[in-house]
């Protein structure tokens, strides 16, 4: 694999990922905004959160119900229903 995007996957991989996405972008050197929405924007089953989402406190805290939100919405069937 030709990883021409991120570290380790290229714009097809994420182009052609069916999983759901969850991307919280950044601004750092390790996780440039731009890459953030290009991986949003790429992936068919992707959401993005607001940036910045960690100020003010209140925004991080909508920011942390939102990833709990999306992360219960991808439960197995069988998992949520024990």
């Amino acid at each position: 694999m030709n990883p021409d995007f991120l570290y380790s996957v290229s714009r097809d991989l994420i182009r052609n990922c069916r999983k759901p996405i969850l991307v919280l972008p950044d601004d750092t050197p390790a996780h440039p905004l731009q890459t953030s929405i290009d991986v949003a924007s790429l992936a068919p089953n992707a959401e993005i959160a607001v940036f910045p989402w960690r100020e003010p406190p209140e925004l991080k805290e909508r920011t942390i119900n939102r990833v709990r939100t999306f992360l219960r919405a991808q439960q197995p069937l069988r998992a949520a229903a024990q």
